[in-house]
């Protein structure tokens, strides 16, 4: 079985958007990368962004070394199989508390 379906979600507080979007760009993101908001709340402002992406094997090693050399910047990264749990970004954003809201991170 192959992992073309794999995916990496990352949910990070809106503290750390500028830092992850840095992040993203030099591992070949062009535009920014934590788009979709969430809160506690469910309304506005946002305090965390999400971001889907697919990685290789080597980008996934050079985000493990990122995110494990700054774990201040607090990004919560989990793996998922889109085709088997294509519902994961939501249940890992209700596991931390979190839900979409209608607008976009600043």
């Amino acid at each position: 079985m192959g992992n073309s379906l794999m995916h990496s979600l990352f949910i990070a507080p809106a503290s750390s958007k500028e830092w992850f979007d840095q992040q993203a760009e030099a591992l070949g993101n062009d535009g920014p990368a934590l788009v979709l908001a969430l809160s506690a709340t469910s309304n506005s402002p946002a305090t965390y962004g999400w971001c889907g992406v697919q990685l290789d094997a080597a980008q996934e090693a050079e985000v493990q070394a990122i995110i494990a050399a700054n774990p201040g910047k607090q990004v919560d990264w989990t793996r998922y199989d889109m085709g088997q749990n294509p519902d994961h970004p939501d249940q890992r954003a209700a596991q931390l508390n979190l839900h979409r809201i209608q607008t976009l991170l600043p």
